[in-house]
Protein backbone atom coordinates (compact mmCIF):
# COMPACT_ATOMS: atom_id res chain seq x y z
CA UNK A 1 0.00 0.00 0.00
CA UNK A 2 1.15 3.32 -0.82
CA UNK A 3 2.14 5.46 1.79
CA UNK A 4 0.31 9.09 2.30
CA UNK A 5 3.31 11.80 1.73
CA UNK A 6 2.76 13.44 4.98
CA UNK A 7 3.75 10.31 6.63
CA UNK A 8 7.30 10.75 8.32
CA UNK A 9 8.71 7.37 8.09
CA UNK A 10 10.87 5.97 11.02
CA UNK A 11 13.37 3.09 10.40
CA UNK A 12 14.46 0.55 13.09
CA UNK A 13 18.32 0.46 13.45
CA UNK A 14 18.09 -2.00 16.96
CA UNK A 15 15.99 -4.27 18.30
CA UNK A 16 13.84 -2.93 21.29
CA UNK A 17 11.59 -4.37 23.87
CA UNK A 18 9.31 -3.21 26.53
CA UNK A 19 6.33 -3.64 28.87
CA UNK A 20 3.89 -0.66 28.55
CA UNK A 21 1.53 0.58 31.07
CA UNK A 22 -1.63 -1.43 29.61
CA UNK A 23 0.39 -4.84 30.12
CA UNK A 24 1.00 -4.93 26.19
CA UNK A 25 4.11 -5.92 24.76
CA UNK A 26 6.15 -3.51 22.50
CA UNK A 27 8.34 -5.06 20.14
CA UNK A 28 10.50 -3.63 17.98
CA UNK A 29 12.84 -5.09 15.46
CA UNK A 30 15.32 -3.77 13.40
CA UNK A 31 14.71 -3.11 9.14
CA UNK A 32 10.84 -2.31 10.23
CA UNK A 33 9.61 0.92 9.43
CA UNK A 34 6.92 2.42 11.68
CA UNK A 35 4.80 5.84 10.94
CA UNK A 36 6.01 8.48 13.01
CA UNK A 37 3.25 10.55 14.48
CA UNK A 38 5.43 12.63 17.16
CA UNK A 39 8.93 13.47 18.40
CA UNK A 40 7.61 13.57 22.04
CA UNK A 41 10.95 14.31 23.22
CA UNK A 42 15.18 13.49 23.05
CA UNK A 43 14.55 10.01 24.26
CA UNK A 44 10.48 8.83 22.98
CA UNK A 45 9.27 8.97 19.75
CA UNK A 46 5.16 8.09 19.44
CA UNK A 47 4.94 5.68 16.70
CA UNK A 48 2.57 3.40 14.63
CA UNK A 49 2.40 0.51 12.69
CA UNK A 50 0.91 1.42 8.68
CA UNK A 51 -2.54 0.57 8.89
CA UNK A 52 -3.09 0.27 12.72
CA UNK A 53 -4.69 2.33 14.77
CA UNK A 54 -2.85 1.74 18.02
CA UNK A 55 0.39 3.68 18.65
CA UNK A 56 3.14 2.97 20.60
CA UNK A 57 6.50 4.64 21.79
CA UNK A 58 9.81 3.90 20.88
CA UNK A 59 13.26 5.06 21.91
CA UNK A 60 14.25 7.33 19.59
CA UNK A 61 17.60 6.66 19.50
CA UNK A 62 17.23 3.27 18.32
CA UNK A 63 15.42 4.30 15.06
CA UNK A 64 16.94 7.03 11.83
CA UNK A 65 13.81 9.19 10.33
CA UNK A 66 13.75 8.18 6.67
CA UNK A 67 13.43 10.98 4.04
CA UNK A 68 10.14 11.82 2.49
CA UNK A 69 9.38 9.60 -0.39
CA UNK A 70 9.52 12.75 -3.36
Amino acid sequence: AAVPAEEALVLVEYGFEYQAKDGTLVSIKPNERYVLLKRTNHHWWHVKRSGDTRPFYIPAQYVKELPPIA
